[in-house]
């Protein structure tokens, strides 16, 4: 029998700002020790985020044929995310293993956690952001957002909103 355990502190949308996150785990920025342990969440995301991008496996069903690596969030599967986020977990150092557990929900049907998912989305959005800016309006980059674009518009909605993440605070 799987003991069941709910997060430690409220989950907060991924969409939600660095400043209320860090308010959310009591963190204060000006403190040098919450400020590494940020870093070090920060750092166990990127690589999460690299192994994603870089594994065909990752990708949405419908985008597999003809998309190449890095591949930004839209590009990526939702379970692809969920798995992920329990390799982090897995993998986390003991200091940011601790923090992960205040955001560790066993209550669902698959575990979840709030903080990994949140510092994942963030990494995704500020690489996906700086790519898009780096490339400018290069055809490629336009032809990949044009996909997704197809693609969302195709049935890929959730409340009204083109999304590929499932939120657990708005999606419950």
């Amino acid at each position: 029998m799987k003991s069941t355990m709910a997060p430690r502190k409220q989950a907060l949308a991924q969409s939600e700002s660095k400043k209320r996150f860090m308010e959310r785990l009591g963190f204060d920025d000006s403190n040098p020790y919450h400020r590494r342990l940020y870093a070090m969440m920060k750092e166990e995301a990127v690589e999460g985020r690299r192994r994603m991008t870089e594994s065909e496996g990752a990708l949405l069903p419908d985008l597999k044929p003809g998309v190449e690596p890095p591949y930004s969030h839209a590009h990526i599967s939702e379970t692809a995310v969920h798995r992920e986020i329990l390799t982090i977990y897995q993998l986390a150092r003991p200091e940011t293993r601790r923090v992960y557990d205040l955001g560790r929900d066993m209550d669902r049907v698959e575990e979840e956690n709030w903080i990994i998912r949140w510092m994942l989305w963030h990494v995704f959005r500020y690489r996906d952001n700086r790519n898009k800016c780096r490339r400018g309006n290069s055809n490629e980059f336009m032809d990949l957002s044009s996909a997704v674009e197809e693609k969302a518009s195709k049935g890929r909605v959730m409340n009204d909103q083109k999304s590929y993440y499932w939120d657990p605070v708005r999606h419950v």
